[in-house]
């Protein structure tokens, strides 16, 4: 636990020593995604999920048009009807990136981050973690 502290400082420390050095913030992303599902037909119990996340982001620095270091707080969340413990967590995290997306459809992130997770059906089920992932996101229009 103490190791995933320091990792945190260590972020926070690097957040704040690229403040001085940029000069000025790039800008203040945010984004949300969300989802709440019925699946039909109802062969077994019926179960309604919501899930998502929000994330709110600044960046520090800028390379080209399209290219940005993002330090972000973030908070995922599920719930569900049926009360099954992994469908009911609670997340929020803090994290570093560097993000670059397009007006014609890709964005993709390559990102160090720290989640607390707590199960909110199981009052003593609670993890930390630090991640390493790369995502990216795509969309076209057929028409065009």
């Amino acid at each position: 636990m103490r190791r995933h502290l320091m990792l945190a400082a260590l972020l926070v420390i690097f957040s704040l020593s690229l403040a001085g050095q940029a000069g000025a913030v790039e800008g203040y992303r945010g984004s949300t995604w969300g989802e709440l599902r019925w699946d039909f037909p109802k062969k077994y119990d019926s179960n309604l999920l919501l899930s998502g996340w929000v994330k709110q982001g600044i960046d520090w620095k800028r390379w080209g048009e399209n290219t940005t270091l993002n330090t972000y707080a973030t908070v995922r969340y599920k719930a569900d009807t049926e009360q099954l413990d992994w469908n009911n967590t609670f997340e929020p995290g803090i994290g570093i990136a560097i993000e670059t997306y397009s007006a014609k459809g890709l964005v993709a992130t390559f990102a160090l981050e720290y989640i607390w997770e707590k199960r909110l059906l199981e009052s003593d089920w609670y993890d930390q973690k630090a991640v390493i992932y790369i995502g990216w996101y795509g969309w076209w229009d057929l028409k065009k």
